[in-house]
């Protein structure tokens, strides 16, 4: 039979058996044994670096401190050599990702070249819905670097006999990968000062070869010749660097020890140069606002973020300062500042209780009844006295002669309140109030509490609003649905179950006070 023909049959053969579901001609691969060649030899792994570790310690740093509402968007983050052909934006967002696991701490807005302009988005944020803020830092970033070659080492060894030569080589080039980021204000479009990462790495490429130094063997003039070489990814470079980014950003932003987690000692040079760059970037009210800060989250100090020096925070303050090994008295001077920052101590005496159900019967059962009788259409919840220990809290929703609402909280006593605004009377619940704008949720005793105040953020008037007090700051002690940031859905269904989670995170009572939505 002609070839043609035997070629038409086979093919025919082969059809038929493909079309019939029926075993495959002899001598022909089978379906199974060509999907496995097709198939990768490996299994798919997770993307893991040497900054993997670094990153789950910051998560671990930042739900220690009890960080909270840092917002970021972020950029296209392009490559500026055309040489890198990587998504560095998507690999910081994995990096943010895994940074806030526990923590919830950063809370990044992705913005790329598919969406308006910076300038737009920032003019119409707020008035797409209420709640729609900006974020406050806008994370700017670029692989700005990439110089190939830029040194390279070679060396050859021959040998020659009468009719037979051999030669070896060895090559080595190393190349270097620049990636920098900062962190901008979207509110003002400035740089944030010493809030920024410029990290180089150098990817080396060798090769060794081998072959003959003669081109010819026996006279027949064969040729032999083999050559090997290893190539450090430039994509996996690429993601050390921002990961080592991504840390570095987020501890100078909230000025944490982000060192530590990448391996660094505390004295190191540049680690001592960082925190006296802090020290010496803040006056002397800001330090004590930021050593008041740090000593409520220790729980070694309970009272307001302000720059007074109280009896009640000079004693805090001498406590920790024996706790660190130092003398009681002393000045927070640079010296103490490098020691505060760095050096971890127990929790202090206002150490949270075992968690329990807290309060009276009448406490738990205790109904959001706004009153009538308070004016501006607002409202202050009917007064629950369990114990002298609850405070009388009041919120009332008004109007201002421009049209704009705001929250009007007061209380009797001191304590920390937290707001809360609810879509209708079942739907979503999100937290107001404190928030990125306004991180501190103290309140004294008869200090009226403005929400939103100068926060770039409006309410609206078709919403339910409710504020909880509790005795002292226990974010840190809170569940994990309570646990989001501001303006996100909280995972509970209303005002009473709130108010129930603070209760059993502190183990003492906790006031609720609900506000009449204003007429329209």
């Amino acid at each position: 039979m002609p070839s043609a023909a035997l070629t038409r049959l086979s093919a025919a053969a082969l059809a038929a058996a493909l079309l019939s579901g029926c075993a495959l001609p002899p001598g022909l691969p089978s379906a199974a044994s060509v999907r496995q060649q097709q198939n990768p030899a490996d299994l798919a792994q997770a993307a893991t670096t040497n900054f993997t570790p670094a990153l789950r310690c910051m998560d671990e740093m930042m739900f220690v401190l009890g960080t909270r509402d840092v917002t970021l968007m972020m950029e296209e983050l392009r490559d500026a050599t055309q040489k890198v052909p990587v998504s560095a934006r998507d690999m910081m967002t994995s990096a943010i990702s895994d940074m806030t696991r526990r923590s919830r701490a950063v809370r990044l807005s992705v913005f790329g070249s598919d969406q308006a302009n910076l300038s737009q988005l920032l003019q119409q944020a707020q008035q797409t819905a209420p709640f729609a803020v900006v974020p406050e830092f806008n994370l700017r970033g670029a692989i700005s670097q990439f110089d190939e070659d830029v040194r390279r080492q070679s060396s050859t060894l021959g040998l020659v006999a009468e009719r037979f030569g051999v030669r070896f080589g060895n090559e080595s080039r190393f190349s270097v990968l620049g990636f920098d980021a900062a962190m901008v204000r979207t509110d003002t479009m400035t740089l944030v000062p010493g809030v920024a990462s410029k990290n180089t790495t150098v990817i080396a490429k060798r090769d060794s070869s081998a072959g003959d130094g003669q081109a010819r063997l026996l006279g027949a003039g064969a040729v032999f010749a083999f050559s090997t070489g290893r190539a450090e990814g430039t994509s996996q470079a690429a993601r050390n660097m921002v990961e080592l980014a991504a840390i570095e950003l987020v501890g100078k932003l909230i000025r944490a020890p982000y060192w530590q987690c990448l391996g660094q000692g505390d004295q190191h040079p540049d680690a001592q140069r960082e925190m006296a760059d802090w020290f010496l970037s803040m006056d002397e009210d800001e330090r004590v606002v930021f050593v008041k800060e740090r000593l409520r989250e220790r729980r070694w100090f309970d009272g307001a973020l302000d720059a007074q020096r109280t009896p009640a925070f000079e004693t805090a303050l001498s406590a920790y300062r024996r706790a660190l090994g130092l003398a009681a008295q002393g000045e927070i001077d640079a010296a103490f500042f490098k020691r505060f920052v760095s050096q971890r101590v127990a929790p202090g005496p206002l150490a949270a209780p075992p968690r329990k159900p807290a309060g009276t019967a009448r406490d738990a059962a205790a109904p959001l009844s706004p009153s009538a009788a308070a004016p501006v259409a607002a409202g202050v919840a009917e007064p629950v006295v369990a114990t002298p220990a609850l405070a009388e809290l009041a919120v009332a929703l008004r109007r201002s002669p421009a049209g704009r609402l705001d929250l009007q909280v007061s209380s009797d006593v001191a304590g920390y309140v937290y707001c809360y605004a609810q879509e209708g009377t079942a739907g979503s619940v999100r937290r107001i109030f404190p928030n990125r704008f306004a991180r501190d949720p103290r309140i004294e005793a008869g200090q009226v509490l403005s929400v939103p105040g100068k926060a770039r953020f409006r309410l609206d008037a078709r919403q339910r609003f409710a504020c909880v007090q509790a005795p002292r700051e226990i974010y840190n002690d809170l569940p994990s649905t309570l646990r989001w940031g501001d303006f996100d859905e909280v995972r509970l269904g209303g005002f009473e179950q709130i108010r129930q989670a603070f209760a059993q995170a502190s183990g003492q009572p906790v006031a609720l006070a609900a506000a009449r939505t204003a007429a329209p």
